[in-house]
């Protein structure tokens, strides 16, 4: 056996003990919560002061780290997540709103206009139908939206308008 040791004011300490210790510490040194600081985010989504039920709210960081998102219930309220829990991190966003299509052939909190379809007809007299999201791309595809989540709670609501 191995009968390594050292003097600590007349203690003597095996190595092994030793390196046991030294190893606890530094795994107990590294416990405790990783990644950045989230903050809570919640706000109402509106598209020409209508409210935006069961639309898909994605903060994603200008910083390129982790994406946040929600949906809007029919109140047109979302709250953000991500992997790492409830919030989005702290700093500047890139944010988007898609409206989602609802199970009767519309999207949620289409206008019931005839003239403005949230399905339009495809490619081959009528059909297949293909969603066309009411909100303008430039709330989604093309977002010009940009939002800062400040630590704490924020209330960050987003009035989107049909026209530029």
């Amino acid at each position: 056996m191995l009968k390594c040791s050292y003097g600590i004011v007349g203690f003597k300490v095996p190595l092994f003990a030793g390196l046991v210790a030294i190893a606890l510490f530094g795994v107990s040194a590294g416990c405790g919560k990783r990644g950045p600081k989230l903050a809570k985010v919640t706000g109402k989504v509106t598209l020409d002061g209508q409210l935006v039920a069961n639309a898909l709210v994605t903060f994603v960081p200008v910083d390129g780290s982790i994406t946040s998102a929600g949906f809007t219930d029919a109140n047109g309220i979302y709250r953000l997540g991500c992997h790492l829990g409830e919030g989005a991190v702290i700093g500047q966003h890139r944010v988007s709103v898609r409206s989602q299509p609802s199970d009767q052939g519309g999207a949620a909190g289409a206008s019931h206009d005839p003239d403005e379809f949230a399905y339009r007809a495809g490619p081959e007299n009528g059909s297949p139908k293909v969603f066309v999201d009411p909100i303008p791309a430039r709330y989604n595809d093309k977002s010009e939206l940009v939002r800062e989540v400040k630590a704490g709670k924020n209330v960050i609501d987003l009035e989107l308008t049909s026209k530029p």
